[in-house]
C-alpha cells in the first residue's frame, strides 16, 4: 500500500510539473509573438523606406543623366535653336555636320571657270587722264592722250524717286460718246499713287525677307527718299496678295497632286500673338502660309484627303504622325543630327558613323 501511494505522489508531482512547464512555454510563446509582431512592423517600415529610396535613386539618376550624357542641341538632335542654351549655340556655330572632303579648297581641277565680261555698250563712259605732269607740274589739259587700258565698273544708279505725272484725256466722238481708256478716278482718292517698282520692292522685302513695316518705312525714307506710311505698305501687300491668288491656288493644286511633299513650321508673332508660319514644298514648288496653331488640323484643313496620297518628309514633330499620310520620311538632316548625338554618347561605336556616310 505504501508503494502505491509513493507512485501516486510521484505521478501527481510530474503532472504538476508539466502544467508549470506548459504555462512557462505559453508565456514564452506570447513573448516571441510580440517580438515577431514588432519585427514585422519594423520590416514593413524598412521596406517602405527601401521603396522610397529606390524611387529617389531613379529620380536622381534621371536628373544626373543630362550631366553625364552629352547635351542635346540643334546640332545633334531635333531640338530647335530657340530652346538650346547660349553655350550650345556658340559651340554649334563652330561645329557643322558637313564633313571635310579630300578635295583642295577653291576651284576644282577641270572646273570651267567664268570671268565677268565687259558689256559692249556701257551706259556711261568716263575718260580718265592726268591734268598735269606729276614731275614738273606742266599743264597737260591740251595734250592728246594715248589709250592705255579699259575697265568697267558696275554700280547702282543714284537712288532717287521718279515723279511721273500722268494726264488723262477723255475724247468725245462725233456720235456724242465720251471715251476713256483708263479707270475712272476714285471719289475721294489721292492724286498721288505709288508705282509698280515701289510696290514690288515693298512686297518682296515684307513677304520674302520678312522686314517689319516699321523698318520698311524707315528703309524707303533713308535709301529712296520716299515717305510712305505703314498703313500704305500694309495696303500694298494686301493688294498684291489679292492679285497673286490665282498663282497661289495653282501652287496648292500642284502640291495636292504631288507624291512627295516636305512640311515644316516655325513660330511667328502676329499682333503680339504667337502664330505659326507653315511651309509645304517640293523640288519645284514652295507654299508658305500662316496658321493659328501647330496641330495636324492646320494641314488637314488646307490639303484635305490629298494628304493620304503623299509621302511626307518632316521632322519629328508629333503633329505629322497624327496625320493619315501615305508614308512618313524623317528629314535626312534630322537623322544625321540624331546619329551625331549617338556618336557623342559612345565614341567607340562605328555603326552610327557608317549610317551617316550612307545617308550622305
Amino acid at each position: 500500500m505504501s508503494n502505491k501511494l509513493a507512485i501516486f505522489v510521484s505521478v501527481k508531482q510530474q503532472i504538476s510539473d508539466i502544467s508549470s512547464i506548459l504555462a512557462g512555454m505559453s508565456e514564452q510563446l506570447k513573448s516571441m509573438q510580440g517580438t515577431i509582431d514588432s519585427q514585422h512592423a519594423e520590416i514593413c517600415s524598412l521596406n517602405r523606406n527601401v521603396d522610397r529610396l529606390l524611387k529617389e535613386n531613379r529620380e536622381l539618376r534621371k536628373r544626373l543623366e543630362k550631366y553625364e550624357k552629352p547635351p542635346m542641341d540643334s546640332g545633334n538632335s531635333s531640338t530647335p535653336p530657340s530652346k538650346e542654351p547660349i553655350k550650345a549655340e556658340v559651340e554649334r556655330r563652330t561645329k557643322s555636320l558637313r564633313k571635310r572632303s579630300e578635295r583642295p579648297v577653291g576651284g576644282q581641277y577641270g572646273h570651267e571657270g567664268t570671268t565677268r565680261k565687259m558689256v559692249e555698250t556701257p551706259d556711261e563712259i568716263q575718260d580718265m587722264s592726268s591734268s598735269y605732269c606729276s614731275e614738273c607740274g606742266c599743264d597737260l589739259s591740251d595734250v592728246e592722250g594715248e589709250l592705255d587700258y579699259v575697265s568697267q565698273e558696275i554700280d547702282l544708279p543714284q537712288i532717287r524717286p521718279i515723279y511721273r505725272e500722268r494726264r488723262f484725256y477723255k475724247k468725245v466722238c462725233i456720235c456724242g460718246c465720251c471715251n476713256r481708256d483708263y479707270a475712272p478716278r476714285r471719289r475721294g482718292g489721292n492724286a498721288i499713287t505709288f508705282g509698280k517698282n515701289i510696290r514690288a520692292i515693298a512686297t518682296y522685302l515684307s513677304v520674302v525677307q520678312c522686314v517689319p513695316y516699321e523698318r520698311l518705312q524707315s528703309l524707303f525714307a533713308t535709301m529712296f527718299n520716299v515717305r510712305i506710311s505703314q498703313g500704305t505698305l500694309v495696303n500694298i501687300v494686301r493688294e498684291t496678295l489679292d492679285k497673286s491668288r490665282p498663282a497661289i491656288e495653282l501652287i496648292e493644286r500642284l502640291l495636292r497632286e504631288s507624291s512627295v511633299v516636305g512640311f515644316d513650321e516655325s513660330g511667328c508673332y502676329v499682333k503680339g500673338r504667337l502664330n505659326w508660319s507653315w511651309i509645304a514644298q517640293t523640288a519645284y514648288l514652295t507654299l508658305v502660309f500662316r496658321g493659328a496653331g501647330r496641330s495636324a488640323k492646320v494641314l488637314e484643313e488646307r490639303f484635305g484627303d490629298s494628304l493620304k496620297k503623299m509621302t511626307a518628309v518632316t521632322d519629328r514633330h508629333s503633329a505629322y504622325f497624327a496625320i493619315d499620310f501615305l508614308n512618313n520620311q524623317i528629314c535626312l538632316a534630322h537623322l544625321l543630327r540624331n546619329l551625331e548625338y549617338l556618336n557623342d554618347i559612345d565614341k567607340e561605336q562605328t555603326w552610327a558613323k557608317e549610317v551617316q556616310t550612307l545617308l550622305r
